[in-house]
C-alpha cells in the first residue's frame, strides 16, 4: 500500500527519457514505483487524461520577504509559484536577496515554504554589508576581501552560487566579478548575471561574463535572455554563446515566455537614455503600483513615480515576440519566470510562466515537444543549478505536477498578474499533497535546498 498512487496518467519524465500511460506509487516521500501494474494507495488519484511530470523547477525567481516581527514569511510569490505547478525555486537572482539566506534558509525548514527555495548569494547585499557604496563606482581590494570572506560563508551554508546584478551596479569592475567568482569556483558552484547592458549593446556584456568564466573556469547563467537580447539581437547573442559553449565555456541561459521586462521605476535600467536605447517612449512603461496603477506613462508621470516612488514595479512593453521565440526555442535555453511581485504588484510572469510555456510553445506555436518543454521545466534546470529535483526516478523526491494538457493555459494578465492558471490539478512536494484542483491545501510542505 502507497501514500499515494497516481493511476493511469502520462507519464512524461525526460532525464529517464519516460512517456506513457504509466502508475506511480509514492511511499515516505519518494517514487517507490513507476509500473503498468494495477497498485493501491491510501490516497488513489485517477490521472486518466492528466500529464504526470516531475514538479517544474524556477532556477530565477525573486523570493518573499521574511518579516522579522511576525517571524513568518510574507507569501506572495511562492504562492503563485506552487498554483503554476513550480515545485522547487531559486531566489536571490541579480545580485538582489535576503540580507541573510543562512538565516532565511533555516527558516524555511523550520516553518515550512509552499515550494522548496534555494538561495544564490546576492552581490549587491555582499557590497552593502561593509559600506553604503555608491553603485556606480568599484570598491577597493580591501572590501573584496571581506565580501570574498562573507561569500565563503554563505556557500559553507548551502547557497547555490552567486549573482551579479551588473546593470543594477555598473560601478561593479572585471576584478571585483573575478574575484567573487573564484571563490564560487572553489565550491564549484554558478554565477548567474543579469549583465551589464541589452540591446546594442548586449554582446559585449555577454562577452564581459564569459570572459569571467574563462578566467576562473567557473560555469555562468545568463539571466533572462528575452529582456537583454530581444530587441533584434538575439541571434547574435545566441551565437556567441554556442561558439564559447563549443570551446569549452559552461554557458547557459534561461528565459520567459513575454515580451515586456518588469523592474523597479527608480533602477538604473531607467536611467537617462533609456528611451533611444530600445527606441520608444515613456507610452511603453506601465506602473503596476499607486497613483497610476495600470496605466501607460509620460514623461511628467514617469518623473514624479521615479523620484517618490523608485521602489514600485514598472512594465517595459519593449521586447520582440519573434525574439523571444527563438529564445525559447534554443535547445540551451531554460524557461525561468524572473517572477517578482511587490504586494501582489508586478508582471504576470509570475503567476503563468510555466502554464504559459505549454500552452504557448507546445500547443499553439508547436517549436518544441512536450517532452523539450518538460525538460526545460525539470531537470536540465535542477542538474545545472546543482539541485536534485526535477525526475521521476525511482527513489527521486516525490514533487510531482499533474496537469490537463488540453486546459493548461495562464490566466494572469498585466491588469491581474497574480491569476492563477487553468489546468494545473494536482501539486505534490515531498510526496504530499500540496495543491488539489488548483486549489492551495497546504503551504508548507516545501523546505530549503542547500548545495
Amino acid at each position: 500500500m502507497f501514500d499515494y498512487a497516481l493511476l493511469n496518467g502520462y507519464v512524461v519524465d525526460p532525464k529517464n527519457k519516460i512517456a506513457s500511460k504509466l502508475n506511480i506509487g509514492i511511499k515516505d516521500g519518494k517514487i517507490a514505483a513507476l509500473t503498468i501494474d494495477e497498485i493501491e494507495g491510501e490516497n488513489s488519484i485517477d490521472c486518466s487524461d492528466l500529464t504526470i511530470s516531475p514538479g517544474f523547477v524556477d532556477i530565477h525567481m525573486h523570493e518573499d520577504s521574511y518579516d522579522e516581527k511576525k517571524k513568518d514569511f510574507s507569501f506572495d510569490i511562492a504562492d503563485c509559484m506552487l498554483k503554476m505547478g513550480v515545485t522547487s525555486a531559486v531566489g536571490g537572482n541579480c545580485g538582489s536577496g535576503p540580507k541573510h539566506p543562512e538565516k532565511y534558509l533555516n527558516e524555511a525548514d523550520r516553518l515550512g515554504y509552499p515550494i522548496n527555495i534555494g538561495l544564490l548569494s546576492a552581490h549587491g547585499n555582499l557590497r552593502s554589508d561593509f559600506g553604503n557604496f555608491d553603485k556606480y563606482k568599484g570598491v577597493g581590494k580591501d572590501v573584496i576581501y571581506k565580501m570574498s570572506e562573507r561569500l565563503e560563508f554563505e556557500l559553507e551554508s548551502g547557497t547555490l552560487g552567486l549573482s551579479f546584478g551588473i546593470r543594477y551596479i555598473p560601478g561593479v569592475s572585471s576584478d571585483e566579478m573575478a574575484a567573487l567568482s573564484q571563490t564560487v569556483k572553489k565550491y564549484d558552484r554558478i554565477v548567474a548575471a543579469h549583465i551589464r547592458d541589452d540591446a546594442d549593446k548586449v554582446a559585449p556584456s555577454i562577452m564581459e561574463l564569459i570572459n569571467i568564466a574563462k578566467d576562473t573556469g567557473i560555469k555562468v547563467q545568463v539571466s533572462h535572455i528575452g529582456s537583454m537580447a530581444a530587441y533584434g539581437q538575439m541571434e547574435q547573442a545566441l551565437q556567441i554563446i554556442d561558439y564559447h559553449s563549443g570551446t569549452g565555456i559552461d554557458t547557459g541561459i534561461d528565459c520567459y515566455p513575454y515580451n515586456a521586462f518588469c523592474t523597479s521605476i527608480g533602477s538604473t535600467t531607467f536611467d537617462d537614455g533609456f528611451l533611444e536605447r530600445y527606441g520608444i517612449d515613456y507610452s511603453a512603461l506601465e506602473i503596476t503600483q499607486g497613483e497610476y496603477k495600470g496605466q501607460r506613462l509620460n514623461e511628467a508621470s514617469f518623473k514624479k513615480e521615479r523620484e517618490n516612488h523608485p521602489d514600485y514595479l514598472t512594465v517595459a512593453h519593449v521586447m520582440r515576440d519573434s525574439e523571444v521565440d527563438k529564445a525559447l526555442s534554443h535547445p540551451k535555453t531554460v524557461v525561468a519566470s524572473d517572477g517578482i511581485l511587490n504586494n501582489g504588484n508586478g508582471h504576470p510572469r509570475a503567476a503563468g510562466t510555466f502554464p504559459r510555456f505549454i500552452r504557448e510553445y507546445v500547443i499553439n506555436k508547436k517549436l518544441v515537444s512536450l517532452n523539450e518543454a518538460i525538460a526545460k521545466m525539470t531537470y536540465i534546470p535542477a542538474e545545472r543549478f546543482g539541485i536534485d529535483k526535477g525526475t521521476l526516478s525511482i527513489g527521486a523526491d516525490g514533487d510531482i505536477t499533474v496537469f490537463d494538457i488540453e486546459k493548461i493555459r495562464d490566466t494572469a494578465t498585466f491588469e491581474n498578474p497574480t491569476l492563477p492558471p487553468d489546468g494545473i490539478d494536482y501539486v505534490l512536494i515531498g510526496g504530499r499533497m500540496a495543491l488539489a484542483q488548483g486549489k492551495i491545501i497546504n503551504r508548507r510542505l516545501g523546505c530549503a535546498i542547500r548545495a
